[in-house]
């Protein structure tokens, strides 16, 4: 047998095994995840986001409750984003440091926080931090030692979340343009 024929009859077989992959070549745009309980526990919009706590560059501890109504430092919302350190990481994140803060720094109290979920240790995060620019930024930096956080709010890399000085979480998504950030803090901050 030829290598072009074999390779064909590779090329077959592996197809087969995919089964339909019709689907997965036209979506319907449909959302196929499960509906969500507005006030429960959980990671999506309109739920309660559990309280955590992870080691910070500063040399504290980021306690999520200290930073809602009723906490220790209280803010209007706090926002979270998933870092990697990678260069679409710190594009967002500059987007966020010159684009997005500026704009809401007279209106309310925000708290800006990098979950840095790869690095493994508070002292590779620190590293990190300080090597892309951002160590005495306004940012807060923390370290997802166990990726506990990553799984929490079913993080992925670019992922931010808003959650209000409620507890409860309005947006969860991946960051795009920074649009969708604007905007849910528009709805929250006074």
């Amino acid at each position: 047998m030829s290598m072009i024929k074999y390779l064909l009859c590779v090329a077959m077989l592996f197809l087969a095994a995919c089964g339909n992959m019709a689907d997965d070549l036209n979506p319907s745009g449909e959302d196929l995840r499960p509906a969500v309980t507005a006030n429960t526990t959980g990671s999506q919009p309109s739920q309660i986001a559990a309280d955590f706590t992870a080691p910070a560059t500063n040399g504290t501890t980021f306690k999520l409750s200290n930073h809602l109504l009723g906490g220790t430092m209280p803010a209007d919302a706090v926002v979270l984003y998933f870092t990697m350190w990678c260069p679409i990481c710190i594009s967002h994140t500059d987007h966020i440091l010159y684009n997005i803060i500026p704009q809401f720094q007279t209106r309310g109290t925000v708290r800006y926080v990098l979950v840095d979920y790869v690095s493994g240790s508070i002292a590779s995060t620190t590293v990190s931090e300080a090597v892309n620019g951002y160590a005495g930024s306004v940012f807060t930096t923390i370290a997802d030692e166990n990726q506990s956080l990553l799984n929490q709010f079913q993080g992925a890399m670019g992922k931010t979340i808003v959650v209000d000085k409620n507890g409860v979480i309005q947006m969860n998504e991946d960051f795009r343009t920074g649009d969708n950030l604007i905007n849910t803090l528009n709805t929250i901050l006074p």
